[in-house]
């Protein structure tokens, strides 16, 4: 498979939006998935006869809404040849882990099965149609005949159990204390469900950092390396960013020499940070390992 860099000019793309206002991103497009869990195995295998742009977003991400609104402009022009995944990174947090993302907006290119990064930040929005006459031109290349006609409708996706949908529409409409509140009551009637744990742990990532201002807690903790509070609350906002690493290692470096207490808290910590990333997460693994070597 020839490789997608060669047609798509990435140095091109990285470039800063042109100040556009932020807006309503409207109706979802008929070409358009939610990407969840559940439905990503299915996403990569309709790549083998569809090309799908994947946008992995947020509703904090400035202008982000003007930038999904214009990419559902430009492939609702195509008529079907090109699809439109899009991924919410506070609702799906594993499938944004997964998929290896490190700030928001991240946009990339599903063909079949293979995933390609395109850029990090809001594209301008006269970039946009060139971008997805590139993406057609790489399907044709990879012997892919993408047509209006191309497009199948997906089978519908199985309904999320009640309390999971309750959540997620409480995350929606920003009540996070609600969306908890559903997540426990999941938990309470389901304790093994693995999405209701990753739900309530990201909710309540949520919920620490609601307010923080970025800048002014990383010079906190950076005056005040041994201050434990300080040094948690960067580690979850750089786990909130997708900075999955970064948070690691910033809490299991607290284990060192560190007293029964903090290492209790730093552990506890590290546990729910471990449900939000998803036990596939190789990151996960890394860390829990050295984890036990510290504690132990």
């Amino acid at each position: 498979m020839s490789d997608p860099y060669g047609i798509i000019d990435l140095a091109a793309l990285k470039q800063p939006a042109g100040g556009a206002g932020p807006a309503d991103a409207g109706t979802p497009s008929v070409h358009e998935v939610a990407v969840t869990e559940q439905g990503l195995e299915q996403l990569i295998g309709d790549s083998q006869r569809i090309p799908t742009l994947m946008l992995v977003t947020s509703s904090r991400v400035p202008d982000g809404a003007q930038f999904l609104a214009s990419l559902r402009r430009a492939v609702d022009a195509q008529g079907g040849a090109v699809r439109l995944a899009t991924v919410d990174a506070d609702t799906q947090q594993r499938v944004a882990a997964a998929l290896r993302v490190q700030q928001l907006p991240t946009l990339l290119l599903l063909i079949q099965g293979q995933l390609q990064p395109i850029v990090q930040s809001v594209l301008p929005d006269e970039e946009i149609d060139n971008l997805v006459t590139q993406v057609l031109e790489i399907a044709r290349q990879q012997g892919m005949d993408p047509s209006a006609d191309g497009e199948q409708q997906a089978p519908p996706e199985e309904p999320l159990p009640p309390l999971i949908a309750e959540a997620y529409e409480a995350i929606e409409r920003g009540d996070l204390d609600a969306a908890a509140a559903a997540y426990r009551k999941q938990l309470q009637e389901a304790p093994a469900d693995a999405e209701a744990k990753a739900g309530l742990a990201t909710v309540e990532l949520m919920r620490r950092t609601r307010g923080a201002e970025t800048g002014a807690a990383r010079e906190a903790a950076a005056h005040a390396p041994g201050d434990l509070e300080a040094q948690m609350l960067v580690a979850d906002i750089d786990m909130l960013g997708g900075h999955v690493d970064d948070a690691f290692g910033r809490l299991l470096d607290l284990l060192r020499g560190a007293d029964q207490e903090t290492k209790d808290a730093v552990r506890a910590r590290l546990l729910e940070l471990f449900e939000v990333a998803g036990a596939e997460d190789p990151r996960v693994a890394a860390a829990r390992k050295r984890l036990a070597n510290l504690l132990y």
